[in-house]
């Protein structure tokens, strides 16, 4: 084990020096720089030779080493407001959990969805597809994620990297939050970066919020479907019941009794960030606070926001360096073509780079090259772009994928579980979306109206 250990150690830089050196003929060094810490920080997250959130630091060593962005890009991805919104919901689940909320929350969560394991993760997965729609994804996934926490360690779950049901659960609001992203421009910022593009070089003219959601609605429809028979088939968790019944629980949550006032003030939503965690430390109940900054440090999980943040540097990396842009670039002649070819090869390029950046990062990079290629063309470039953005919303793999994985990351989850299993919902996406949009483009006349 320690010489397995030694060796993923070695191999990560070992990946980075390979690209940077190998790859002087082809690319700029800002561009191997950047690919080659992309395969050091996805090789070390996936064997995990040190700590997660040790990782997650990595894009400011590196950068500092090697200058090949600036640094002040780079800092400012771990001083972002949703590491705020993180900091804030984790202080308020410390809360939760030591004044007990936790289990009120844990109790409920089974009684209202019942015992049967498959059933909580389709669930989860329902639920973070349905927010996602009208709020960001990383809101929706530092929302949830807590809850789904404290019913797992109610029922004896407490290493989430070594059980099949408590990663498939935290997986299962993560992608949520991806599938569930596009189905309205209230989704996040992509939705709204790809309405701008389409204002602005195309249409000249407001884009509506009806227009999106018809428009998107077939496609969103065939993933959520694809997406619950995969993860019913990919998931096999270790338990089919959770022991108890509703009427079992029903009593439990009968035994607490009323809630406390300390319960009641820890029950501030998540998303109220950081001000309802800081108010922790100042509301008193016979004059002791609900938490203590000693309690917190101790209990609360640093390494969600340390890796969180890595894989936002790591995106604003890819992003700065020019990497993701060198792909897309490096791709786009082989569409010159038009035709199925063209869209499938920008489906590819789209689904592809939402795995490694953020998935804004992925739609501001795809979705111009696709505008101006199919213009280019003299084709109305409309409906591949709604199927570009549809992909580009697809992030499952790692955490720089999305805001999901990267807060279900955090939580501890088997990174290498979420990678392939990840991919595989990637290649179905692609397969599904790529031909749910070329049929609505070839006999939908709509579709290709903005």
């Amino acid at each position: 084990m320690a010489s397995r250990t030694t060796l993923h150690l070695i191999l990560g830089p070992a990946l980075f020096a390979a690209v940077v050196l190998l790859g002087a003929g082809a690319m700029a060094y800002p561009v191997r720089c950047a690919l080659g810490l992309l395969l050091w920080m996805a090789w070390w997250w996936v064997t995990e030779p040190v700590d997660l959130a040790v990782t997650g630091f990595l894009p400011l060593g590196v950068a500092a080493l090697f200058n090949f962005v600036p640094m002040p890009r780079v800092l400012s991805a771990y001083a972002q407001d949703l590491i705020i919104l993180l900091l804030g919901a984790n202080l308020l689940t410390t809360a939760w959990a030591r004044w007990g909320i936790d289990k009120r929350i844990a109790l409920a969560s089974l009684v209202v969805m019942g015992t049967n394991t498959q059933r909580q993760i389709m669930t989860w997965f329902v639920l973070a597809m349905i927010l996602s729609a009208f709020l960001p994804n990383t809101i929706v996934a530092a929302s949830l994620c807590p809850i789904v926490l404290a019913m797992l360690k109610f029922i004896g779950v407490e290493d989430l990297r070594t059980s099949v049901l408590g990663t498939a659960m935290m997986v299962a609001i993560a992608w949520g939050t991806s599938v569930g992203g596009f189905a309205t421009p209230l989704g996040g910022a992509p939705n709204l970066l790809t309405i701008q593009f389409i204002q602005d070089s195309v249409t000249n003219r407001e884009f509506l919020f009806v227009t999106w959601v018809t428009r998107f609605l077939p496609m969103t429809i065939g993933l959520v479907i694809v997406s619950i028979v995969y993860m019913r088939l990919a998931f096999r968790p270790e338990m089919a019941e959770v022991e108890g019944s509703r009427t079992f629980f029903l009593e439990r949550i009968r035994a607490l009794g009323r809630m406390s006032a300390q319960e009641t003030w820890a029950l501030a939503p998540a998303y109220a960030f950081l001000v309802c965690g800081l108010l922790c430390f100042a509301i008193r109940k016979n004059g002791e606070p609900l938490i203590t900054w000693k309690y917190a440090q101790a209990n609360m999980m640093w390494g969600l926001i340390y890796l969180f943040a890595g894989g936002t540097a790591l995106g604003e990396v890819l992003s700065e360096s020019g990497a993701a842009r060198f792909i897309a670039d490096a791709l786009a002649p082989y569409a010159s073509g038009g035709g199925f070819g063209a869209v499938a090869l920008f489906a590819v390029l789209a689904i592809t780079v939402t795995q490694i950046t953020n998935n804004t990062a992925a739609i501001a990079i795809v979705v111009p090259i696709v505008i101006s290629t199919f213009q280019g063309l003299g084709l109305n470039p409309i409906p591949f772009v709604y199927i570009v953005t549809a992909l580009g919303n697809c992030g499952y793999a790692l955490p720089s994928s999305a805001g999901g994985p990267a807060v279900a990351a955090g939580y501890g989850i088997n990174l290498r579980t979420m990678l392939w299993k990840g991919l595989g919902l990637a290649a179905l996406s692609l397969l599904t979306l790529l031909t749910i949009g070329y049929l609505c483009a070839v006999y939908w006349p709509g579709f290709a109206q903005a």
